[in-house]
């Protein structure tokens, strides 16, 4: 008989780091000495007062849990429909809205280049008829939205479908609840789309935020977003000074030019990252909230506790998913949700644990608002606010990482601000570092990822489960049935209304008035992104098409 012999490595019984995520170097035990100089009043406050390092509500989720937001998004409008009234009637929250590539584009389904980016990351929402089959039977004014796109086109023009069929089923727009991710610098270092360049951009931009604040106050108008940045590989401190700093530089220009009183916007929202790093993550938020209350106190003339306050919503980390062992994605969420919980955040995303071979299933969706539940209702996690608060460990990692982040900040000053960074390549050049810098590490089994470089085993039954579970791709013909369905939109609506609203929305981009209204009554009267987009570049003396395929439609050639 043969019997197979097997040594044991000593080295899988030691950690390979002593630092955080972010290469923050720890100590090995902490204690009163590493906290002296903090102040309770002055740098921690009882949650629900400055400066909400511990928690912007007093009792936080005794009385409100957080927002159980999930990103939904499937091949035609009424998958999707189907799938929000499913995880609403399983504990959902909060309807994540994500567009596909093309809509993200500013281009409609039948443009040259959309064929294969049709579904691409989100659904085709390309004119008002989609959402209205998205979103039938669901109450526009019960739920919290968040539009998770953060392209000038994608998050421009979700709020502007939103507000349209709100007023279509005669809804009061100013009961509109969520937010709307509109961070075009941030787009332009994660997706780089062409639809509207730097300075179209940022008018865009500040109308939208000028728009939302008078008409629909319980709306958040501007979300800078970190998520996508730190999932691109930006440390911690990075991904809070970014947010922070786009968040100045947008509330700052729309204070400065649009005369508007910080004092009289919604409470700031951030869209941020919640990884692995269980400690780290948990300090970020915190620092986040402490230093924000600084920032709006100091750069925008904050006066009141409402306006030094910031809400946190957050996807778990979609670079955390890994192929390798599926089955490990459930702890590596799990662990994540928690430090989200546990870190004071006001809206969860998780990423699906198959999310690398398709878009989550139902199940895999399900299991994610359960794991929330879970949380809530078996592990008590939210009985007291800030259950952590006091630990040495953890109030000397929040001021190393608002430390670190306010040094950027001062460092973003001294270029000229966030639209400078982006000018003069400084952003990119802090991706390219910091990515190839832990892309490294990986390589080099300096970080170890288990079932991808460390730990490695067999996939089981349940992994090959998880693999097969995901939603993949539909075939082509269910795709492409948008494509079919903007030919049939452009040849049953009215052309003159459409024509006529165009015209109205070239001549206020072009007499500097704010877009967002005549924007609104193109899309009521069935006009598409693409058509929009076009009209708003053509009277900025662009061309049409952001990459130049095709020429304008005939009833737009006045625009020019």
């Amino acid at each position: 008989m043969e019997h197979d012999t097997v040594s044991y490595d000593r080295d899988f019984g030691r950690l390979v780091r002593d630092r955080t995520q972010s290469n923050i170097p720890v100590k090995g035990v902490y204690g009163p000495a590493d906290i002296a100089g903090l102040d309770y009043d002055r740098d921690l406050g009882n949650p629900g007062e400055a400066p909400f390092t511990r928690g912007i509500y007093p009792e936080m989720y005794r009385r409100n849990l957080w927002l159980k937001s999930l990103i939904v998004c499937y091949a035609t409008p009424e998958e999707t429909n189907r799938a929000f009234k499913k995880y609403i009637a399983a504990g959902q929250t909060g309807l994540r809205v994500l567009t596909d590539t093309a809509t993200l584009s500013g281009v409609d389904p039948d443009h040259p280049l959309a064929r294969y980016d049709i579904m691409c990351n989100g659904n085709p929402t390309f004119a008002l008829t989609e959402y209205e089959t998205m979103l039938d039977g669901i109450a526009l004014e019960g739920i919290d939205f968040e539009s998770a796109n953060s392209t000038p086109s994608g998050s421009f023009f979700t709020y502007v479908f939103l507000v349209a069929l709100m007023e279509k089923r005669g809804a009061d727009i100013s009961q509109l609840r969520g937010t709307n991710i509109n961070d075009p610098i941030h787009a332009a270092i994660v997706y780089g789309t062409p639809e509207f360049p730097p300075d179209l951009a940022r008018r865009v931009n500040l109308d939208l935020i000028e728009f939302g604040i008078r008409n629909t106050p319980r709306w958040h108008p501007c979300t800078p977003c970190g998520y996508d940045m730190r999932d691109a590989g930006l440390t911690s401190p990075q991904e809070m000074a970014f947010v922070i700093a786009n968040a100045l530089q947008y509330y700052g220009d729309a204070i400065k030019e649009r005369r508007l009183r910080f004092d009289g916007f919604r409470p700031m929202v951030f869209s941020m990252s919640a990884e692995s790093d269980f400690f780290e993550t948990i300090a970020k938020f915190r620092a986040t909230r402490r230093l924000w209350a600084r920032m709006a106190r100091e750069r925008l003339g904050a006066t009141t506790a409402r306006n030094m306050a910031c809400r946190i919503g957050i996807r778990t980390a979609g670079n955390s998913i890994y192929p390798q062992k599926p089955l490990n994605n459930t702890a590596r969420v799990t662990l994540q949700v928690l430090a989200a919980v546990l870190g004071g955040v006001q809206a969860i995303d998780p990423s699906g644990i198959d999310e690398t071979f398709g878009l989550p299933s139902e199940e895999s969706r399900i299991f994610e608002l359960d794991l929330q539940h879970i949380i809530a209702h078996e592990g008590n996690v939210p009985l007291t606010a800030d259950p952590l608060g006091g630990s040495y460990y953890v109030e000397w990692l929040t001021t190393k990482l608002e430390t670190e982040a306010t040094r950027l900040l001062d460092e973003i000053d001294r270029l000229g601000g966030m639209w400078k960074c982006l000018e003069s390549g400084w952003l990119r050049q802090q991706f390219d570092r910091t990515t190839t810098e832990i892309q490294g590490e990986i390589n080099d089994s300096k970080r170890l990822i288990v079932g991808a470089n460390a730990f490695h085993g067999q996939d089981g039954a349940i992994s090959r489960a998880i693999v097969d579970g995901a939603y993949k791709v539909p075939p082509d013909e269910k795709r492409f049935g948008a494509i079919d369905r903007v030919r049939k939109l452009r040849q049953t609506r009215d052309q003159d209304a459409v024509t006529r609203r165009l015209r109205d929305l070239a001549d206020a981009v072009r007499e500097q008035r704010n877009v967002l209204r005549p924007a609104i009554e193109a899309t009521r009267a069935y006009a598409t992104l693409g058509e929009m987009v076009g009209t708003i570049r053509l009277a900025q003396g662009l061309s049409f098409d952001p990459y130049k395929r095709i020429a304008a439609p005939e009833f737009l050639e006045h625009v020019a």
